[in-house]
């Protein structure tokens, strides 16, 4: 599993006020890296393709929200909405991102590209419908390397998504096809932006395919790691031939944008789970913006890499709001698994 670093992250997209997702994130990412021994290969903006990287922009997404995203790249610095800004070259960084999850997709390569602007709270349109903002994001970084893996003729095709913000995006896009999208999340009745509840389960082909798990307020390791396993059944049965990977560290305790708790151990364990299956793997990054940065990453990325680290549990859940998780996560996984085992 190599990683790779979008160079240009660390100043490029810059807001012109404070803002949680500017360029002392990628930073902060690669630091922590360095500072765990993780080699990482840089790759830089020169290396694509824009024009490839904007026609590719116009099959993921509606012409007219890419349209939309060149009229206001040309007036920046501007806001897209009330969460999501531009600067003037925010649409070559995105699009470079983009592009760069779709080639190592349809190239079958075991990656994990650190850049921003993250993406997967990005529809086909923008922002999905229902919800007021994006939440940050420009493209949509996860479905471009899902459509990497299909052009490469992959069928079985695996999302996960940890960040602790629903991957409505992601999932919007996706939600006809058979595409097994797992998305663990923070309860969305208590935060943005507020879709991915367990009946959300998909919609024709892709009906069975969606797998919603709901994490109360303050869940910690022990209901996440629990949750995994419960998981893991689900995915067994798909046997997925590639994966991507939504990889936000906003869960982590004290990350400031949620009000989970989790710690090394989950991210570890995550990592591991995926380095595993064993397949062709494009991870990009969504979330995190402190702690989970200087501590998530690099667990998750020793994960993925098969390290042998022993982290130990540090956080738990309370009682009441872990029984009902847990609950909830086995109602949509008998429904899950008796429409994979059927299809």
């Amino acid at each position: 599993m190599k990683i790779l670093f979008l160079k240009e992250s660390t100043f490029m997209h810059k807001p012109t006020r404070y803002h949680p997702e500017n360029p002392r994130r990628a930073v902060e990412a690669r630091s922590a890296l360095i500072s765990e021994g993780i080699p990482i290969v840089d790759i830089s903006v020169q290396g694509v393709d824009i024009l490839e990287a904007r026609r590719l922009a116009r099959r993921v997404h509606s012409v007219d929200y890419v349209e939309l995203l060149e009229k206001l790249s040309r007036r920046a610095p501007v806001d897209i909405d009330e969460d999501t800004y531009m600067s003037r070259d925010t649409l070559e960084l995105a699009l470079v991102y983009f592009y760069e999850a779709y080639r190592s997709a349809a190239e079958s390569r075991r990656v994990f590209i650190l850049g921003r602007p993250p993406g997967h709270h990005v529809g086909y349109n923008g922002a999905t419908p229902g919800v007021l903002t994006q939440g940050f994001c420009i493209l949509n970084n996860a479905a471009a390397a899902i459509y990497g893996f299909m052009d490469a003729g992959y069928r079985r095709l695996l999302t996960i998504d940890f960040d602790a913000h629903h991957g409505n995006g992601t999932m919007e896009i996706f939600y006809k096809q058979r595409v097994l999208q797992v998305d663990f999340h923070q309860d969305p009745a208590t935060l943005y932006p507020h879709t991915g509840y367990p009946d959300e389960l998909g919609e024709g082909d892709g009906y069975g395919y969606k797998v919603n798990i709901v994490l109360p307020r303050y869940s910690g390791d022990d209901l996440f790691l629990e949750l995994l396993e419960m998981i893991k059944r689900v995915i067994s049965r798909y046997n997925p031939e590639a994966v991507v990977v939504s990889a936000g560290f906003d869960a982590f305790e004290n990350d400031g944008l949620s009000d989970l708790a989790l710690t090394e151990v989950s991210y570890y364990q995550v990592g591991r789970f995926i380095a595993e299956l064993d397949v062709p793997t494009v991870a990009v990054l969504e979330g995190g913006y402190g702690i989970g940065l200087r501590r998530g990453l690099p667990a998750f990325v020793k994960g993925l890499k098969s390290e042998v680290v022993e982290y130990p549990l540090l956080t738990t859940t309370p009682a009441s709001a872990r029984r009902a998780s847990l609950e909830s996560a086995k109602r949509v996984i008998e429904k899950v698994v008796g429409r994979i085992h059927g299809a």
